[in-house]
This record gives C-alpha cells, sequence and structure tokens, in this order.
C-alpha cells in the first residue's frame, strides 16, 4: 500500500481510501483510470514532484506511472514535465503527436511530421510493389498518394479483375438450376 506524504495531511485529493487500489496497479487499465482520477486533482503538481524528487518505485503518483516517472528523471529521448505535470517530448515525434492525441490538442508539427512519416513508408512499400512487377496493392498506394498508377499495377489490377470475372461465371455455369414446374 502506498503511504501518502506529509504534504497531502489536511488537504482533499481526489484519491480515496476506496480507489487506492489503482494507484498500487501495474495493470495498464488501473493505471489509465487513476491518472484519470488525478486528472482534476488541485494536488496533481505537487503530488507529481513529491514522486520524483522522492524515489518513489512505484504507484501512480499526480497522475504519472512509475514508467513515465523514470522516463522523466532518466530522459534518453528528451522527457519533460509541462505546468500541467504531464509527460511530454519533443514535437515531430511519433510519441508527441501521440501525447498531442491524448490531450486533446492539435499540433502542426507533429502532424506534419506525421504525414511525412506515412508517406515515406507508402513510397518503400510502393518501390517494393514496382519490384514485384506491379501489383494491385500497389495501385492502392498510388491513390493514397493522390497519384494515377502506373501501367505495371493497372495491368496486375486488370488481371485480377478478368480472374474474378472468370470464377464468377464459372460458379454461375457450375450452380444448379432448379426445375421449373407446370402449375396444374
Amino acid at each position: 500500500m502506498i503511504t501518502l506524504p506529509e504534504f497531502l495531511d489536511g488537504t482533499t485529493p481526489h484519491c480515496t481510501p476506496t480507489t487506492a487500489h489503482l494507484f498500487d496497479s501495474t495493470h495498464p487499465d488501473d493505471e489509465e483510470r487513476a491518472a484519470a482520477i488525478c486528472a482534476g486533482c488541485p494536488l496533481r503538481p505537487g503530488c507529481a514532484t513529491h514522486a520524483l524528487t522522492t524515489p518513489e518505485e512505484r504507484g501512480t503518483w499526480g497522475g504519472l506511472t512509475a514508467h513515465q516517472r523514470r522516463r522523466v528523471l532518466n530522459p534518453d529521448d528528451g522527457a519533460w514535465l509541462d505546468e500541467q505535470g504531464r509527460v511530454r517530448v519533443p514535437c515531430g515525434t511519433f510519441p508527441a503527436l501521440m501525447a498531442h492525441l491524448r490531450y486533446t490538442e492539435t499540433c502542426g508539427r507533429c502532424e506534419a511530421a506525421q504525414q511525412a512519416r506515412t508517406a515515406s513508408r507508402r513510397l518503400a512499400r510502393l518501390a517494393e510493389e514496382h519490384e514485384a512487377g506491379g501489383t494491385t496493392a500497389g495501385a492502392a498506394i498510388h491513390r493514397r498518394l493522390g497519384e494515377r498508377p502506373c501501367l505495371r499495377c493497372l495491368a496486375a489490377e486488370a488481371r485480377r479483375s478478368a480472374y474474378r470475372r472468370a470464377a464468377r461465371h464459372m460458379a454461375q455455369q457450375q450452380a444448379p438450376r432448379p426445375e421449373l414446374a407446370m402449375a396444374s
């Protein structure tokens, strides 16, 4: 069980004895619920500062899980705490974009960087599809990139369409036709 620090004596934090198990749990759902309880607490910044200055090795403190506190104390990715005590990482990275989304914020720099990463991955995948001689997946990637598919990718789509058409035609020919009965 987590022992409350002295600075919390005489105050009314949002965490209560009925929710204490959430703050000591390492299950992601419990950590998320504990952080949500901390989100509106007026003591959140002080609680987070306490957990960072006093080596609290486990539990959720001030909305920060043990993992998040380790990241702040040993930042290998430039992480820091903002004024509200939330973990932040430099903009332009995928983790920063996820943090902005989690905090319901928009960031043009993070969104532009994500679009560039996505386009780069699509271009690399398109090159692989072209090495295979053009594919239907390549045609779809061309369209996602906003361009007309190349001839090899269009030809692959045409082959797939012809194959499906032939399979459908064969299935219709092989299907037994019901006999029509005469009404008496």
